[in-house]
């Protein structure tokens, strides 16, 4: 006599759909139940009425995507595993999330470069992710002696109230690179600039974090953001609440996943530097990295000579255009490295690297690992 068909694993996925964050999380979440055979359980209620939900379906498991207490409850109530995808108010066992130490450092990187000596962050208050993501860019800009002007509202306030920000944008020193929680902040600081009449990017720069397609779409000048690799996230979340249901050791309950890179558009698209050559040149590098350029090819297109376009690039930015030529190359590769499955010798070709030799050591040189070491890193 046949035994009964072994009834599949049911998971109830908690994360909130409305934002570009959320719907890519749940794609890496999808993904990885139709490879195993999972049933999911999408839960659409917030709050208690979400953890009632959740109590209702009786699921082996939770995903979450900031879980509240009710949530973290109803699956001690259900004695379900729960693996957090974001940095919650709450204290969760398990979670997969951004690394917010590698935002800070990437923010500070990608504004400092572009010549800024002032620099803010726009966060929320009362949120643990906002308020590490402003120490963490703070101690960065500290590293360079810099400071940092940080505002913060609670969610409810940003949504209704747009004099605060304005006053606070009003009074911050120009010209001035900002950093916001995320992309929809970036979005509302993007229009308080335009309410007030501040030139973005020339007074001001805005970078925000999610790398929103449609949100970057949508604003003008086009946001330039932090990636977040939130398919991976939602994908590793599903990998690690498999291994806690089928009650498998976890080497790392609290995961933190890298950013791939930055993209740079509209609203970081100016240098604030005084000197015409070498904001020209630095536009040149931006546009041309992925071509076999040279120095003296960015000279040449500047229209002064190398050594002169040396001197004043160092005297404006403290670096000399090889170093901003490199920097930028490395920054396009750990992006494709990070979101695309392209090969290394594909990668150094589009990065402007004559072999995939030469881009390979020069990877290791600027990086500190080699480009699968630095995929495999950053992917899982």
């Amino acid at each position: 006599m046949k035994s009964p068909p072994k009834s599949p694993t049911c998971a109830a996925i908690c994360i909130d759909t409305r934002d570009g964050a959320g719907r890519r999380r749940l794609r890496g979440v999808a993904e990885y139940a139709q490879q195993h055979g999972w049933r999911m359980m999408l839960v659409r209620q917030r709050g208690r009425d979400a953890a009632g939900e959740v109590l209702r379906l009786k699921p082996h498991g939770i995903i979450t995507y900031i879980a509240d207490q009710a949530l973290v409850d109803a699956a001690a109530r259900l004695r379900v595993p729960l693996v957090e995808t974001a940095i919650s108010e709450v204290d969760v066992p398990l979670s997969v999330s951004l690394d917010n130490h590698e935002v800070g450092r990437l923010a500070a990187e990608s504004l400092t470069r572009l010549g800024f000596k002032h620099f803010a962050y726009c966060g929320v208050r009362g949120k643990r992710a906002s308020t590490e993501r402003q120490i963490y860019f703070a101690e960065h800009l500290a590293a360079d002696g810099f400071k940092l002007r940080a505002f913060s509202q609670r969610i409810a306030e940003g949504e209704s109230r747009m004099k605060p920000l304005i006053n606070w944008l009003t009074a911050l020193p120009k010209p001035v690179g900002i950093l916001t929680f995320d992309d929809k902040l970036g979005e509302r600081v993007l229009a308080g600039c335009h309410w007030s009449q501040f030139a973005v990017p020339d007074r001001v720069a805005v970078l925000g974090i999610g790398n929103d397609d449609l949100v970057s779409k949508l604003t003008w000048p086009s946001l330039s953001s932090i990636n977040v690799p939130a398919e991976h996230i939602g994908l590793q979340a599903a990998g690690m609440l498999d291994r806690a249901m089928r009650r498998l050791t976890i080497k790392t309950p609290q995961r933190q996943i890298l950013p791939t890179g930055v993209t740079l558009r509209g609203s970081t698209a100016a240098l604030a530097v005084q000197d015409t050559a070498v904001e020209s040149a630095a536009r040149f590098i931006r546009d041309r990295a992925g071509e076999p350029i040279s120095v003296d090819h960015v000279a040449e297109a500047v229209g002064v000579s190398r050594r002169t376009l040396d001197r004043r690039f160092a005297k404006a930015l403290g670096r000399s255009v090889h170093e901003e030529l490199a920097a930028v190359r490395m920054q396009n590769a750990c992006t494709m490295l990070g979101e695309t499955l392209a090969t290394v010798g594909h990668i150094s070709e589009a990065c402007g690297f004559a072999t995939a030799a030469s881009f390979s050591r020069a990877f290791h040189r600027e990086v500190g690992c080699w480009p699968v070491e630095y995929r495999n890193r950053v992917r899982g």
